[in-house]
């Protein structure tokens, strides 16, 4: 059973996690109005480094004191053959996320769908709970479902393994295909 979380709810579950933090991303781009800029910035040529960002800089130091603490913070992303702009912008940024401590690794959608991964993003937080994300046709965030049943996480537990051992690092994808 899931029970439906509001946008506050889901930060409280997100930046107070205890010991590690995992999220997958399945979508080829996202529509959140906080990124637009920067991501018109990238698609222009004139990207600014998400450490100059006030958005994204908050972000790389929670990262970076969650490390700090022995927290983990690790993500897989699914990417396209090719890369969409917005797949593109995400491998440029992941060095800053890399340098503030946060594990991230990419997957070609094609192993996933070979792999029957499920293909909805989802936070799973310190092996104990699921946060299961909805997103509109146009990217922006409609739903966010919270998990705690065992069997549930645990199924999750095993997906995120799964990613992890197949995933690559960023400097490996093919940004020019």
């Amino acid at each position: 059973m899931s029970v439906p979380l509001s946008h506050d709810e889901f930060l409280r579950w997100v930046r107070t996690f205890r010991r590690s933090a995992f999220r997958l991303e399945t979508r080829s781009g996202y529509a959140f109005a906080y990124e637009r800029a920067e991501f018109d910035r990238f698609r222009a040529g004139n990207p600014t480094p998400p450490s100059d960002v006030e958005w994204w800089r908050a972000w790389l130091d929670r990262v970076a004191g969650c490390v700090a603490d022995g927290k983990s913070i690790g993500r897989v992303r699914l990417v396209d053959t090719p890369l969409t702009d917005y797949q593109r912008w995400l491998v440029w940024s992941t060095p800053w996320h890399e340098t503030a401590g946060e594990n991230i690794r990419y997957m070609p959608r094609q192993m996933a769908d070979s792999l029957g991964l499920v293909m909805r993003d989802w936070w799973l937080l310190d092996d104990a709970c699921v946060i299961q994300l909805t997103f509109a046709d146009d990217g922006s965030l409609a739903e966010r479902a919270l998990t705690i049943e065992p069997a549930v996480v645990a199924g999750y537990m095993s997906w995120r393994d799964v990613l992890m051992r197949h995933a690559i690092p960023a400097h490996q994808i093919d940004v020019a295909a």
